[in-house]
């Protein structure tokens, strides 16, 4: 059985206790250091209410997963058309 560790984050000045699975810590503190960063980045170059730093930090950690998932999706289908393309390649020295 899966045991849960209770850890606390720092998230732009305000904590956050969380349950979370032992073997996920590294990953959630490494994104609490990523958003306190991009947040500290916003606060810096931008004048706006707290909420608005937080915002435009979700904002940014979106566009990097839909821009993750997107590079995924295309490298799935350059797999596909060089799959196809040997075996159009196949076929035709076949059909010589």
């Amino acid at each position: 059985m899966e045991q849960k560790l209770n850890i606390k984050l720092t998230i732009a000045g305000k904590s956050y206790p969380l349950p979370i699975d032992r073997e996920k810590e590294a990953i959630y503190r490494r994104a609490e250091k990523e958003v306190n960063a991009l947040v500290s980045m916003y606060k810096t170059n931008y004048r706006a209410e707290p909420e608005d730093y937080l915002a435009m930090t979700a904002l940014s950690l979106a566009v990097n997963n839909v821009e993750m998932e997107l590079s995924r999706s295309l490298g799935e289908d350059i797999d596909k058309l060089v799959e196809i393309d040997k075996e159009l390649d196949q076929y035709i020295n076949n059909e010589l």
